[in-house]
């Protein structure tokens, strides 16, 4: 918009009156006083204005088309430029324009800023949602495990006599911890075991047979009991759903979380945990072996056989979603160089009795 100051003649061989204009991108607006002293304005559309320069009065000279006896002098060429201009930007393609190409430019500047938060939104989101497990009760984690666990349907499979037996075993191990430790064996071909949140955690019975000593059976056991008392199984679950459980964490809305990691339970069989989660759950399980004199032998031992079991097919299920194996097996026997063993008879009896 710019705006100038004119002479304006209402009509042929009237006299000029002083007049403020206003030009904008698509009309032109001219303000005046009547004689009878009332305030005036005119508005002419740009496409219908005839605009020239008189050479003799050095003034530019605008004309209505429709309008031929109104006429608007303006002194000096400034006006006469500026008004074309407007005239031929309007005769462009829309996106030819100015106005057009600044849409495109805000368009794409806005679709980018879009792109950027989106991004944001995929890389912060779980993480975020993962720290906000880290405040959930264990109360809460008992209800969302039980409900999964529930939702996989293993009730029909449970070998309820071994599961008698392992959890026999856990609870000699005698390990600390607030939360409700339930280990369930389930009948099935799968060479697996998984924690879930709460304090379940359930061992196939086909990764059972694979297991020789009690050492290698404590191993396992102390492994997933990390993942269950250092929160890995909630924090690896909410991560993995990310937004679909963010909202209802960061409302309180624990009964729309359990809804959607049940919905998801299936795929929490093979929960595949961060790096750093896993040696974690190593490092401290072998812990817990070397402080109660257990050959952290049974670390290693677990994972050899397994991978010796697998030759020429697939990965077991265990040794799949807990990958690395060959670097797992170094940092354990690293870390267990000079550990002080003894054999458990206790352990080792319940451990036969399982094998039975």
């Amino acid at each position: 918009m710019k705006s100038y100051y004119g002479s304006y003649h209402i009509s042929p061989g009237s006299e000029p009156v002083e007049s403020t204009v206003l030009v904008f991108d698509k009309n032109l607006n001219i303000g005046f006083r009547n004689p009878d002293g009332s305030n005036a304005m005119v508005n002419w559309l740009l496409k219908d204005v005839d605009a020239s320069f008189d050479f003799q009065s050095q003034q530019t000279k605008l004309r209505l088309a429709k309008s031929p006896g109104s006429e608007l002098w303006i002194k000096g060429i400034d006006a006469v430029h500026f008004i074309k201009e407007m005239q031929a930007e309007q005769q462009k393609n829309w996106y030819k324009k100015s106005s057009g190409r600044e849409w495109i430019r805000n368009s794409l500047l806005f679709l980018g800023i879009l792109g950027v938060l989106f991004l944001l939104y995929l890389l912060i989101v779980p993480w975020v949602s993962q720290k906000l497990a880290s405040n959930v009760s264990i109360k809460t984690e008992k209800q969302i495990g039980d409900a999964v666990y529930d939702a996989l349907g293993l009730g029909g499979q449970e070998d309820t006599s071994r599961s008698i037996v392992i959890n026999e075993f856990f609870t000699a191990l005698d390990i600390p911890t607030a939360y409700p430790i339930k280990i369930t064996v389930v009948n099935d071909d799968i060479v697996n075991a998984f924690a879930l949140p709460g304090g379940r955690i359930v061992v196939y019975t086909a990764l059972l047979k694979e297991i020789t000593s009690y050492p290698e059976l404590a191993a396992l056991l102390s492994h997933e009991f990390t993942h269950v008392n250092n929160k890995h199984s909630t924090k690896s679950i909410f991560r993995r759903l990310g937004s679909k459980v963010f909202l209802g964490l960061l409302f309180g809305k624990l009964g729309t979380v359990t809804s959607v990691v049940v919905n998801h339970a299936d795929n929490l069989k093979s929960l595949k945990y961060s790096r750093s989660l896993e040696k974690e759950a190593d490092t401290e399980g072998l812990a817990l072996l070397t402080k109660r004199r257990i050959d952290p032998k049974g670390f290693v031992d677990l994972l050899n056989h397994l991978k010796e079991s697998a030759q020429g097919v697939a990965l077991p299920e265990f040794l799949a979603s807990h990958p690395d194996v060959v670097k797992r097996i170094n940092y354990i026997q690293e870390a267990s160089n000079g550990a002080t063993v003894k054999d458990d008879e206790k352990l080792k009896a319940i451990f036969e009795k399982l094998k039975l």
